[in-house]
């Protein structure tokens, strides 16, 4: 039965998917979903749910354009991610932050914030914010006038997007390319993509996202002078990004529109638009339409022969651009600086897989080896196993039972280690299985079976399992787990101890389960604890083993992509702690 604990954490969790999923038609809503998971999560303190609201509602603010507030919890989310180690979490809401930053004019730090993002999705394997990033890193090349790499970037985007499986992340992409191709006088090549990325909008109910795409749509037709759609496809994007509260968007349409009248020699509707431009982009902080609207408005100023208002102006946008400018090349310089220690990095981390690829390839040769021969001599070892039954059965000499006695102990030692040669071997070719994992199952099985072991009956087992742990996993790598760690504190137990004992706990914690297993039992020095997961090493000869015990639980939690530390002291005991992600 689930605890009232996890039914709030599955309600908060679920009021960020639907508020993220909201968030392509419905800002509002997604604000509201957010603030309510925050205020349950602080009800609870958990930090990892507060983290996670604090990220979702600072990436909504940044797409209504409240910056300074996006920024603040953003920030506030990292500092929570950092003190519990959600990498992920760190690199969402660094992503908004880059956002915020870009958008209003800081290119440098933004592209900054945006690599050490690309940096952690890549590693995560994460093409669902890879393609959000390298979409943004394109907006950034194209303000740069690095067009080549703008296309790049974006085309970067569009695969990782297909990989994601992810229509609306393809045509965030879509948009941004067919401009560049409009501006290169590719009419057809904008028109076919943009029209893609409007069915793409429409097929996934993405709102927000359709207004963007109605925008690209519009500049073509006004390139093509089908003046009337082109009107139509600013004013319908206009609304969309209205009502979703969508400030640069709104920005972008107003000065498009102005340059839409100005073809259309509609001057006064274009002064009257442009000046609303003007005044929202003033307002909200977006440099790059003030700059775009002062000298349109200059234009319409002098056709008019207004040369002071004209003069005005072209002052403002001389003045704006001038006092940007010299910072604005550093920025840019400093942005390449960092994107080329960026490509240095990919590269070096390139070759750093490639090794990787190459010492995977041989260990999964090395263990078919080891498990064709194991599987191999299996059958000569149970024969000779079953010869020495009945030999046993048929020998009365004394002296000749005793040899056989000894033979028999060396054949059961060949088989156990052939045992744990085919259990560790089996690890790299079993199928991916996973099931939900009863721990309190597991332990109490794995401490069963363990009953024929000589200390056995002398040792305390103190099991505790937390009851409301969620995990799935294939069952046999965390089988694999507790059963080493019960049979290797039973094996180094101190039986001349007047109560020997065995530890066991499994719970939940921070996204996290944690394993521990303490004993009082023989315990080791700081050398041995360094070599202990070496496979065929022993801690002690006089205590019967293979040496494989614990190599094979190493590799059954890095299976996992699992964690494990060691705390031990001679003479006094033995601590194993395992984390496991969820």
């Amino acid at each position: 039965m689930e605890t009232t604990s996890t039914l709030t954490t599955s309600k908060i969790h679920s009021l960020l998917n639907e508020a993220y999923l909201k968030r392509v038609n419905d800002l509002k809503s997604s604000i509201q979903l957010t603030e309510e998971a925050l205020s349950l999560s602080k009800e609870m303190d958990d930090k990892s749910c507060i983290g996670k609201s604090l990220s979702h509602l600072s990436l909504f603010h940044m797409i209504i354009g409240d910056f300074d507030l996006s920024i603040n919890m953003a920030d506030e989310a990292i500092e929570i991610f950092e003190e519990i180690g959600d990498e992920k979490g760190i690199a969402d809401a660094k992503y908004t932050i880059a956002g915020a930053l870009y958008k209003t004019d800081d290119y440098n730090l933004g592209l900054t914030y945006l690599i050490d993002c690309l940096t952690t999705y890549k590693k995560l394997e994460d093409y669902h914010n890879q393609a959000r990033v390298e979409k943004s890193i394109g907006t950034i090349y194209e303000f740069f006038g690095d067009v080549d790499s703008a296309i790049k970037a974006y085309k970067s985007a569009i695969e990782s997007g297909q990989k994601a499986n992810d229509l609306n992340l393809q045509s965030n992409a879509f948009n941004p390319l067919s401009g560049i191709y409009l501006n290169k006088g590719k009419n057809k090549e904008a028109m076919g993509l943009i029209e893609k990325s409007i069915a793409y909008k429409k097929e996934t109910e993405d709102t927000r996202g359709l207004a963007f795409a109605l925008y690209g749509r519009g500049k073509v037709y006004t390139q093509l002078k089908e003046y009337d759609k082109a009107e139509a496809d600013f004013l319908e994007a206009e609304r969309i990004h209205r009502d979703m509260g969508e400030k640069l968007g709104l920005a972008m349409c107003f000065h498009k529109r102005g340059a839409l009248y100005i073809q259309m020699n509609k001057d006064r509707e274009a002064e009257e638009i442009l000046v609303k431009a003007l005044e929202y982009s003033n307002k909200h902080r977006i440099i790059l339409i003030k700059f775009k609207a002062n000298l349109l408005l200059h234009e319409i100023a002098k056709k008019q022969k207004n040369h002071e208002l004209a003069l005005k102006y072209l002052q403002q946008y001389i003045d704006e651009k001038e006092s940007v400018i010299n910072d604005r090349t550093a920025k840019v310089i400093e942005s390449y600086d960092v994107i080329n220690k960026m490509q240095t990095l990919e590269a070096d981390a390139r070759v750093q897989k490639e090794k990787a690829d190459l010492n995977e390839k041989k260990k999964l040769e090395l263990d078919s080896f080891f498990y064709r021969i194991s599987h191999d001599l299996k059958g000569p070892i149970t024969s000779l196993m079953s010869l020495t039954y009945v030999a046993k059965l048929e020998v009365k000499d004394e002296t000749s039972l005793r040899f056989i006695d000894d033979y028999e102990k060396q054949a059961n030692r060949l088989n156990t280690i052939l045992d744990g040669l085919l259990n560790l071997t089996k690890m790299s070719f079993n199928e991916d299985r996973k099931q939900e994992i009863d721990f309190e199952k597991i332990i109490y099985d794995c401490i069963t079976s363990y009953k024929f072991l000589p200390n056995y009956d002398k040792v305390e087992f103190k099991i505790a399992v937390d009851p409301t742990i969620k995990y799935e996993a294939e069952w046999a790598l965390v089988n694999t787990i507790v059963q080493n760690l019960i049979e290797n504190g039973i094996k180094y137990a101190r039986v001349e101890e007047n109560n020997p004992f065995i530890s066991i706990s499994a719970k939940e914690e921070n996204n996290k389960i944690l394993i521990s297993a303490t004993d009082n039992g023989i315990g080791m020095d700081e050398e041995t604890v360094d070599k202990i997961f070496t496979m065929f090493f022993r801690v002690n000869r006089k205590i019967e083993g293979t040496g494989l015990g614990l190599h094979i639980l190493k590799r059954a939690i890095e299976r996992l992509n699992g964690d494990v530390n060691v705390e031990s002291k001679l003479g006094e005991g033995t601590t194993f702690t395992i984390s496991l992600p969820k």
